[in-house]
């Protein structure tokens, strides 16, 4: 093989077309690969960041979400106890109402029995009297006559 001035001239063309396509075409290129490559990983973490801050906002939430149920739970078991309270304190006073007017209802019964007894030992009186004056044909005095011996019946 010999060597003579076209191989040296190719040899040197091609050295040129390379370091020509180096600078032109290679570097840009590689430069935006190498771009897209921190792009890519750059937006990755940022997903993996905002992925977890979503899902700690999420725990977040369901545990206060949690919490405000309990809450609600505790209160309501406190409303209830509350008005079960106010309902057994209402039924023992109306209880206690009720048996007072049942006391005293017997009590003024105990009484007109008594006052209407009276009246009936009076009428006694006044009827054996209109008896005894229709059969002795004269009236008796009532004096003698005591209501206590007039006997129930």
């Amino acid at each position: 093989m010999e060597f003579d001035a076209t191989f040296l001239f190719a040899a040197i063309s091609f050295i040129v077309f390379v370091f020509l396509m180096n600078k032109i075409f290679y570097a840009p290129v590689l430069k935006i690969m190498k771009d897209r490559q921190d792009f890519v990983a750059q937006n990755y973490t940022e997903a993996k960041n905002v992925k977890l801050k979503t899902e700690e906002n999420i725990k977040y939430r369901e545990d206060e979400l949690q919490k405000s149920r309990e809450e609600a739970q505790e209160i309501i078991a406190q409303k209830s106890q509350a008005l079960k309270k106010e309902c057994a304190q209402k039924v023992s006073e109306y209880k206690e109402e009720l048996f007072g007017n049942i006391a005293k209802e017997k009590e003024d019964l105990k009484n007109s029995a008594l006052a209407a007894k009276e009246v009936l030992k009076d009428n006694v009186v006044d009827i054996a009297k209109n008896i005894s004056s229709k059969l002795l044909g004269s009236s008796i005095n009532s004096s003698f006559i005591d209501k206590s011996d007039i006997k129930e019946s």
